[in-house]
């Protein structure tokens, strides 16, 4: 903005005398009001910024579905009223969002410490079913979650160990039992003290035994949920395998594992204790509020009652499998043997993907979500194609430190209108993402029970296809220094949960790097590498012309399509050119006896039939 138009001697405006314009930059508002201070906050918090402009859209600024979802829980905290994850979508910026909820009731309250705790502590709704699995197939492994670092540099065991019993010892859920009385599970928290004595540590001499602590299945009344194996490769060379059970942890939690384990290393590496803020709560405490502030399932007024509502709604009828082309029969019992298949987004489409997301007021999430719905659906010929994706549910502040099970699974239902304009399932995918955002504070495996599906051990229920998106994913997996160390992540076999999980680690800048992780007992790796190529070519074509139908772009190469179309005509073969009537006279003068014609029990010869015509 100029105060003034600047003028030439003719009156003119003086083009030479005007400022560069800035295109990229957006003119910074300040928060006008305390709820705009306390959300402008959060917005900067999350996005990794100082400040941002209050009437700056939180997507354009690099916000997505998941960074959407926490923005809400936080915007509730710190405003006292309810904001869902459609609130951010519908009003992006800080001064509408506030706007926008101004005057509501109050949201949910955050999670405290309870004193005194009850005798039992109950199951949080997620780990009720991690136990039930646990006591039902003992011997399951797919819950397992290998944290396995490879440590270069000159290691001070000693340290390290110490560093492990600080960290339990920082975080309850990681010395906790779950015995049952009367088949009820309950949690069981362990003292400090028992931490050196318990705490399932290990120096083994291979990797194969590194290979054994991830493949073992833990009992969870009786161990507690982490076994630590460390294994000296080389004088500094050292491989770390922290293996939890998903009753215990997420994936989300990695950060404050890492965070607090190499705190508690660099002091007593030093000889000190390490010096760190007390956690405001434990995961007991969460379990308790959620039975607390979230009510039961069978109370249709309550929170997960209402929530359970919608998704009775959204999944009845849904096919209870999808059935995509496999290499080999469904075993009956799936063994979480999997394997994994790289590919890559180039930069063009991926900066494509975010330019139709943002068009079309979606995500690059979502945009994912519906080409590989239209995949699935085209290779299952199916028009009801289930996809779940993982969320992190630990958006309260006072939740982010933890270690525990905070991660739920939505399941987004698309049913796929192969005459249907990509734009216009976009727009249903959109809506469909929003609406189990807005319900997902009820714990999937609540869900299941409500559903009620066909429960076997052969496939996973409600969706057998995952999609995450994870935009930090490349910057954890990079090399970490700490002091004189560098702590980097190993690749090791870990069981698979469902049939195919497509992850895309997304970049600002560069292409979007992917893996699918498969069951190995369907699928070989070459098939699942067929099927990215086809998603990936999908993707460009359908976002390259969104108003074109979901079913007329080919999912086959060109090269496929040419050799499937030689099958189709078959051999070639000469035809003679003479007409009709001119075979039946030939075939007259050179076969007279041969039947020409039959009808019923009468039949006439070529000769019979010559002399007749």
């Amino acid at each position: 903005m100029l105060d003034d138009m600047p003028v030439n001697a003719a009156g003119k405006v003086d083009r030479k005398a005007l400022p560069a314009p800035s295109f990229d930059a957006v003119e910074y508002a300040a928060p006008e009001s305390e709820a705009e201070q306390s959300v402008a906050a959060v917005f900067a918090d999350l996005l990794g910024v100082e400040r941002v402009s209050v009437v700056e859209s939180f997507f354009d600024l690099g916000g997505n579905s998941l960074s959407a979802a926490r923005l809400a829980a936080r915007a509730s905290a710190v405003t006292g009223v309810e904001v869902s994850v459609r609130d951010v979508f519908d009003a992006p910026s800080v001064r509408e969002l506030v706007a926008a909820v101004s005057g509501r009731s109050a949201g949910l309250p955050p999670v405290t410490p309870v004193r005194p705790r009850p005798d039992r502590i109950p199951l949080s709704f997620a780990q009720q079913r991690m136990w039930f699995i646990n006591r039902f197939e003992p011997h399951n492994i797919t819950y397992n979650l290998p944290n396995v670092l490879r440590i270069s540099g000159p290691l001070d065991v000693p340290a390290l160990r110490a560093a492990f019993d600080d960290l339990v010892a920082r975080h309850e859920i990681l010395r906790t039992t779950f015995p049952s009385v009367d088949g009820i599970a309950y949690q069981a928290v362990a003292d400090v003290d028992e931490v050196p004595r318990r705490l399932d540590w290990e120096i083994v001499e291979s990797m194969a035994d590194i290979e054994a602590a991830v493949m073992t299945p833990f009992d969870l009344a009786a161990d507690w949920p982490v076994r630590i194996r460390l294994w000296q490769n080389a004088p500094d060379d050292h491989v770390l395998a922290a293996v939890v059970h998903h009753i215990a942890a997420d994936g989300e939690s990695l950060r404050p594992l890492i965070a607090d384990l190499v705190t508690a290393y660099v002091a007593r590496h030093e000889g000190v204790a390490p010096r760190q803020s007390p956690l405001e709560v434990q995961f007991a405490d969460f379990a308790i509020w959620q039975h607390a502030v979230l009510g039961s399932p069978a109370d249709p007024g309550s929170v997960i009652g209402k929530q359970l509502a919608y998704w009775r709604e959204a999944l009845a009828g849904m096919p209870d499998l999808l059935e995509l082309p496999y290499d080999r029969p469904r075993p009956n019992v799936a063994t979480g043997r999997g394997g994994a298949a790289e590919f890559v987004i180039p930069e063009r489409l991926a900066r494509r993907v975010e330019e139709i997301a943002s068009s079309n007021g979606a995500t690059p999430f979502m945009v994912l979500d519906a080409v590989l719905a239209v995949l699935l659906a085209r290779l299952s010929t199916t028009d009801d194609v289930a996809i779940a994706t993982p969320i992190a549910g630990r958006g309260r502040p006072e939740l982010d430190p933890l270690i525990g099970m905070f991660v739920n699974t939505l399941v987004i239902r698309s049913r796929i209108d192969l005459g249907e304009s990509f734009e216009d399932l976009l727009a249903r995918t959109r809506s469909n993402v929003l609406a189990a955002f807005d319900n997902a504070d009820v714990p999937f495996e609540t869900v299941v029970d409500a559903v009620n599906p066909v429960r076997s051990e052969a496939f996973a229920p409600l969706a057998q296809v995952m999609l995450t998106l994870d935009p930090g994913a490349a910057a954890r997996s990079a090399e970490v220094p700490v002091g004189d160390l560098t702590f980097s992540g190993v690749e090791v076999d870990a069981p698979v949960q469902v049939d195919l999980t497509f992850m895309v680690n997304t970049s600002p800048d560069g292409a979007w790097r992917g893996a699918v992780s498969f069951a190995a007992d369907l699928f070989d790796e070459s098939t699942v590498h067929e099927m990215v190529a086809r998603f990936v070519m999908l993707l460009d074509e359908l976002t390259g012309d969104a108003r074109v139908a979901v079913g007329d772009v080919p999912i086959l190469p060109a090269d496929e399509i040419d050799v499937l179309a030689t099958w189709q005509r078959g051999p070639s073969k000469v035809v003679p050119t003479e007409d009709l009537a001119s075979a039946v006279a030939a075939s007259v003068v050179a076969y007279p006896g041969r039947e020409a014609l039959v009808f019923g029990d009468r039949s006439v010869s070529y000769g019979e039939f010559g002399s007749r015509v």
